[in-house]
C-alpha cells in the first residue's frame, strides 16, 4: 500500500446559507457533549456562540456548518450565470498568470528554456489560448453585467475565426470600405443537370468541367461582400488581417 501523501483537488456543489455557530447549535447542525448546564450556558454566553458560518448542505442532503473563513476559501458563490463566469473567470485568470510567471520570469525563463522545443512551443500557445480565452469570458462578463447583449469585438483573428467557420459574418473596424463583411461558402454539390444554367461560370468553362467530370464542388470558400454595391468577391485573409485585433462580428 502506498502511503505516500499526494496533492488533490476536489470540486463540490453544494447549498449554503449564512449562519453562526450558536444558531448550528440551536438546529442541531453542530453537535456539542457538555458536562452540565452551566458550561452550556457558558458556551452560548460566549463569543464563540456568535462565531459566523455557514450551513452547507451536500448533493445526499447531509447537513453541516463550517466556520466563514475556512468556507469562504474552499467556495465562491455560483448562483447566476454570471456568478459561475465570475469563478470560471478568475480561476482562469490565476493559472495563466502562474503559466505566464514560469514562461517568462521563473529564473529569468531558464526553467522554461530548458525544456524540449516541442513542450516549449505547446506550452507558449496554450499560455496565448488561455489570454484568447480569458479576453472573451471578459467581454462576456461585461455585457451580462450590463444587461445588454454581446458584441464580439475587438477581437484576434483566431478568437473570430470560429465564428467565420460556424456561419456568422465578420469584418474588421479598421477596414476603409463601409460595412464590408466577410462570410464563407456553403460547401456545395453543383450536379451537370444545374451546370449548363449557372451564371457564374462562361460556357467554355461549363463545357470543360461537363468533358472532364458531371459536377463541381464548391468547397472551402470565403466571400467579402459589399453591400453598398451587392458586390461579392473572393477573400483570403492578408498578413495584416491575420495579426489584427480589431475584429468584430457583424449584427446587422
Amino acid at each position: 500500500m502506498n502511503t505516500k501523501l499526494k496533492h488533490y483537488v476536489g470540486t463540490k456543489h453544494i447549498l449554503a446559507m449564512p449562519m453562526t455557530k450558536g444558531e448550528a447549535y440551536q438546529k442541531g447542525i453542530c453537535r456539542f457533549q457538555f458536562n452540565d448546564d452551566q458550561e452550556r450556558e457558558a458556551f452560548v454566553q460566549s463569543d464563540d456562540y456568535k462565531t459566523p458560518g455557514y450551513k452547507v448542505v451536500y448533493q445526499d442532503g447531509y447537513e453541516s456548518w463550517s466556520p466563514a473563513d475556512v468556507f469562504e476559501a474552499a467556495y465562491k458563490v455560483a448562483e447566476t450565470a454570471l456568478d459561475r463566469v465570475n469563478i470560471e473567470d478568475e480561476e482562469l485568470r490565476d493559472r495563466t498568470d502562474k503559466l505566464g510567471q514560469f514562461i517568462f520570469n521563473k529564473n529569468d525563463g531558464a526553467d522554461y528554456q530548458s525544456l524540449p522545443l516541442g513542450t516549449r512551443a505547446m506550452l507558449l500557445a496554450q499560455f496565448h489560448a488561455m489570454c484568447s480565452y480569458s479576453v472573451l469570458l471578459s467581454l462576456r462578463q461585461s455585457c451580462m453585467e450590463g444587461g445588454v447583449d454581446c458584441h464580439p469585438c475587438g477581437l484576434s483573428f483566431e478568437q473570430i475565426l470560429p465564428l467565420l467557420k460556424e456561419g456568422f459574418a465578420v469584418r474588421r473596424a479598421g477596414w476603409n470600405g463601409k460595412d464590408l463583411m466577410v462570410f464563407k461558402q456553403v460547401p456545395a454539390r453543383i450536379s451537370a443537370e444545374v451546370i449548363p444554367n449557372m451564371q457564374s461560370l462562361p460556357n467554355e468553362a461549363k463545357r470543360l468541367v461537363l468533358a472532364h467530370g458531371d459536377h463541381i464542388d464548391y468547397v472551402s470558400q470565403c466571400l467579402i461582400f459589399n453591400p453598398a454595391f451587392g458586390e461579392a468577391n473572393s477573400w483570403a485573409p492578408s498578413i495584416s488581417d491575420i495579426f489584427a485585433n480589431d475584429w468584430e462580428l457583424v449584427l446587422e
